[in-house]
């Protein structure tokens, strides 16, 4: 689903896109204790950058229900992440 997403250097260590109605389906990991991971919450998708397992104080957090509102906050997180390296 994110596959035109460059999340180097980040390495996927989870990815069940093919579940979108799961809490956990992907999850990307950086240099540095950066995490982005993404979830279906109740009703929404939770796109998040996490420092150093701090799941409480997300620097960056993203909602939505649409699939392309996702692959794109999908992509800002990763160029988020990517900036602050």
């Amino acid at each position: 689903m994110f596959d035109n997403i460059d999340f180097s250097p980040g390495v996927v260590t989870y990815n069940v896109t093919q579940y979108l109605d799961q809490e956990d389906i992907f999850q990307v990991t950086y240099h540095e204790g950066y995490v982005l991971d993404v979830g279906w919450y109740r009703k929404e998708f939770a796109v998040v950058v996490i420092k150093d397992s701090d799941w409480e104080n997300p620097l960056l957090e993203k909602r939505c229900v649409k699939l392309d509102e996702l692959h794109r906050h999908v992509r800002e997180c990763s160029e988020y992440v990517k900036n602050l390296e």
